[in-house]
């Protein structure tokens, strides 16, 4: 009986060991840990404009951007003109080349419905040379373009580039010399 006894006091010894080394074993196999970031931010509303080819005009370099080029290419009162561009108007004194291009402005986080789009000319405009957005004559100064715009909306644009026919010198531009002009657009939420 007591070799009985020894014999079940030593399989409860090897149980409890066992269990002691599988419980510790599961415990360093899994460690776990915990942690919070309280994260703050400031939602902001926004407004983004984009420039964007019309299949009427000129292709856009850089199209799809807020900062895209537009080339008449080689332009005159008679003759051949680029893909894209027309000629509405010539005259004694003048001709007219013209392109459409795209607007779209898109916002975040404003309740407004619709945009003011306004533009200038960066600089003076070229001797003989005046630029028009939907027939409003740029300056350095910033001109109204549209007043209600709506957003996520190609909205289409004429650009015009009336050049004067009197000789360089005589009030004309200068002839066989590329130019160019920087056109800032601004669209502001109404």
């Amino acid at each position: 009986m007591q070799r009985l006894g020894t014999q079940i006091e030593i399989v409860r010894a090897a149980m409890l060991l066992a269990a002691l080394l599988t419980g510790t074993r599961a415990l360093a196999q899994n460690p776990t840990a915990t942690g919070t970031i309280n994260a703050t931010l400031i939602n902001k509303n926004g407004i983004a404009i984009v420039f964007n080819s019309d299949a009427a005009g000129v292709a856009l370099g850089n199209n799809g951007s807020s900062a895209a080029t537009l080339n008449f290419g080689t332009i005159s009162a008679f003759g051949a003109l680029s893909a894209g561009v027309t000629r509405p108007s010539v005259n004694a004194a003048n001709y007219t080349v013209r392109t459409i291009f795209d607007v779209q402005v898109t916002q975040g986080g404003l309740t407004s419905t619709s945009y003011t789009l306004a533009a200038n000319l960066a600089a003076a405009a070229p001797t003989g040379f005046t630029y028009l957005v939907d027939g409003v004559s740029l300056t350095t100064t910033s001109q109204t373009v549209q007043t209600n715009g709506t957003y996520v909306n190609n909205i289409p644009h004429n650009l015009d580039l009336t050049i004067l026919t009197a000789a360089p010198g005589a009030g004309g531009p200068a002839v066989g010399t590329p130019l160019t002009t920087t056109i800032n657009f601004t669209a502001t939420a109404n």
